[in-house]
């Protein structure tokens, strides 16, 4: 009896050890982890806070590559349709796109736009069709002018929390990130592999509404 009550009891603990071991594993290696190391050509997803982003959140994709250039994506267009209402009035899902220049300093990833464009889409079947009512280029232009005019930077910086973390923000120093503005953590699991490489590139993988290509 003992033995028997004995062999129940190692088997339970073996069945613990292994269901703990397996619950580190996936937390360590399958789910996403926060980013520690930037690497060049690799594509970060970047989760609203410091939250990973589901399906239907809008979120920034980065890339950072060898020749000192960037590539910034900010994806609004998996929502629901519902959730477009907001502040009163209805938008619509769009694809926001900035390249530019990047220096490091102090191991953050100062950011300088050069170009950018986004694309509108009309509903969300519109996106699933992959075909947009509007493209818009140098809409950084028009961001930098409404931020300055609030007395604002509208230069994001990829910069080191204290706990070594990375994090998609706009500094309010050198060498650190305003929290009173929206920051994304950087993921190191991303749901795509390529950003375009430039806003051309980024304009050929849609298609233009025809009705609202006549209205242009």
């Amino acid at each position: 009896m003992y033995k028997t009550v004995r062999l129940k009891i190692k088997v339970l603990i073996t069945v613990i050890i292994i269901v703990v071991s397996l619950i580190a594993i996936k937390k360590l290696i399958v789910d996403p982890q926060p980013v520690r190391d930037i690497k060049m050509n690799t594509v970060y997803i970047c989760g609203f806070w410091n939250r990973y982003p589901v399906r239907t959140q809008s979120r920034y994709y980065i890339e950072f590559k060898k020749d000192g250039t960037y590539v910034l994506m900010h994806d609004d267009s998996r929502r629901k349709q519902e959730d477009y209402f907001e502040d009163g009035y209805w938008s619509s899902p769009e694809i926001d796109l900035y390249i530019g220049k990047y220096k490091e300093k102090n191991g953050n990833y100062i950011l300088e736009t050069t170009d950018s464009a986004y694309v509108k889409f009309k509903d969300e079947s519109a996106v699933k069709k992959n075909t947009i009512k509007s493209y818009c280029p140098g809409i950084f232009d028009v961001e930098k002018y409404v931020a300055e005019q609030n007395g604002r930077t509208a230069e994001r910086a990829v910069m080191k929390t204290e706990n070594g973390e990375y994090i998609l923000g706009y500094p309010n120093n050198k060498y650190s990130y305003d929290e009173d503005r929206a920051y994304y953590l950087l993921f190191n699991k991303s749901d795509i592999k390529k950003l375009p490489n430039s806003v051309e590139e980024f304009r050929k993988q849609f298609k233009m509404d025809k009705k609202a290509e006549q209205n242009r």
